[in-house]
């Protein structure tokens, strides 16, 4: 059973420390029915991600020889088990050659290469774990450790306007607002089941002293006058938070997060789909509370965790490293088919109206370690699809020697001697600028290879 303490009550409310601060408030307004805005998923790999078993490969073939202390790439695919590829993947090698995977990819490479943009060579100038995460979460280096700006999701939010009851989402994922209106902030949340205990009165909310809190919250009337009392907005922080807790309980958005609920069609077929085990945590339910916000017009942004258990410098990285992935990708997999398959009311589907953002806070070294596993690496790779999205192309690329980051043509993406060098800078701007957003913030704009601008 979850232990529920005072920090994770008031975390769940969208109260904690990296999600929410007094500059970073809900501020309710009227919400539109529908919104015709598009929609954003940022799908976080947690550890830091071994390209070479996912988006950038190498075949065996070409790199055969282990070479302790070297920097040349050594896939070491023979090291894993026998469920997974013992080559690079190719989906479609005659039309696409150029859309290679690596063995930990699962299902996603054969559902969904077509239309996916594989980013290589993404500089992180980083080895540490928060930084490349705040890094690519906000698009923006760190101020030391401590992310610099406010996240994906929140710009996106804000550039928006607050259409749905919960403008930004983020599960299991750090989120930050850092001068971006208060209703753009994440309502942050650990997994499925802190998302139901924010959203239900019923049978499923929390039991004993924290549903009495909770009834508290949501109840008790602030009485003193704000103009006499309230100089920093504190007061007022409190009336307009508990108006939005009581409004997200009325509109009885928590059945459609209800997963293990047997009698409900809809959930069973979910449960199914996404391998949800019965105390919903794991990449499914992520990837699936992900898909029924953005079906149900729940949120306009959601940042997820995909895959943890990433960090492997010893010999787990040949089990658990592909496991994990695999199971990251499974899930988005699975995603990116629902979201395929159902109509948006505007036309077109979902995933038509969605981008979605892939990425780990670095990548991991070329060769195997002493111990069997391999070290963090300055360089990574990113995954994009859906709005606003190139389909089917690579961008970019790395070395065989250390997996360096080539330069690059920003028209198109192509490598090119004194390229522009990649990083997560560019990867937000041209998501902001394909959707028609500002990218002043980041003092740069989109890279036209990293843009697909026709519906605009």
């Amino acid at each position: 059973m979850m232990h529920w303490t005072r920090r994770r009550f008031l975390k769940t409310l969208g109260l904690g420390t990296a999600a929410f601060s007094l500059n970073a408030q809900w501020m309710p307004q009227a919400w539109a029915e529908t919104a015709s805005s598009r929609r954003f998923i940022v799908c976080y790999f947690s550890g830091g991600w071994d390209t070479l078993l996912c988006l950038d490969p190498r075949s065996p073939a070409d790199f055969p020889t282990f070479n302790p202390g070297s920097q040349t790439v050594y896939p070491g695919y023979e090291m894993l088990d026998g469920s997974y590829p013992s080559d690079v993947v190719m989906p479609d090698a005659a039309s696409y050659p150029h859309m290679t995977f690596g063995p930990a990819i699962g299902n996603f490479a054969a559902a969904h290469y077509q239309k996916s943009c594989i980013v290589r060579g993404v500089s992180m100038n980083t080895l540490t774990h928060g930084v490349g995460r705040n890094f690519f979460l906000t698009g923006k280096e760190p101020r030391g450790l401590a992310a610099n700006g406010s996240s994906l999701g929140t710009h996106t939010a804000s550039a928006q306007g607050e259409l749905l009851p919960i403008p930004n989402l983020a599960a299991n994922v750090s989120a930050y607002n850092e001068a971006e209106p208060k209703w753009a902030s994440p309502l942050s949340v650990n997994n499925v089941s802190d998302l139901i205990a924010v959203l239900d009165d019923g049978p499923d909310a929390p039991a004993g002293d924290i549903r009495a809190a909770l009834d508290r919250y949501r109840s008790t009337a602030v009485d003193c006058d704000p103009a006499l009392y309230d100089r920093k907005g504190f007061l007022g922080f409190i009336r307009d938070t508990q108006t939005k807790a009581r409004e997200l309980v009325a509109q009885e958005l928590s059945g459609r997060f209800k997963f293990t609920n047997g009698s409900d069609p809809e959930m069973v077929g979910i449960r199914a789909r996404y391998g949800i085990p019965g105390n919903m945590s794991g990449s499914g339910a992520q990837a699936a509370l992900a898909y029924q916000a953005i079906k149900y017009d729940i949120a306009q942004s959601v940042t997820i965790q995909l895959a943890s258990g990433l960090d492997t410098h010893d010999e787990d990285w040949a089990t658990d490293h592909p496991a994990n992935l695999q199971e990251g990708f499974n899930a988005l997999s699975q995603l990116v088919t629902d979201l395929e398959n159902t109509p948006n009311q505007e036309g077109g589907t979902l995933l038509d109206n969605t981008t979605i953002l892939c990425f780990s806070e670095f990548g991991r070294t070329a060769n195997i370690n002493a111990r069997g596993g391999r070290d963090h690496n300055l360089n990574s790779a990113a995954l994009m699809l859906g709005a606003g999205v190139p389909k089917g192309v690579v961008i970019g690329g790395t070395s065989d020697n250390g997996l360096g980051s080539y330069g690059i043509n920003p028209e198109t993406g192509a490598v090119v001697d004194g390229g522009h060098v990649l990083t997560p800078t560019d990867i937000h701007a041209s998501i902001m600028q394909a959707a028609g957003f500002d990218t002043d913030y980041l003092r740069t704009e989109g890279l036209p290879c990293l843009m697909d601008t026709s519906e605009n």
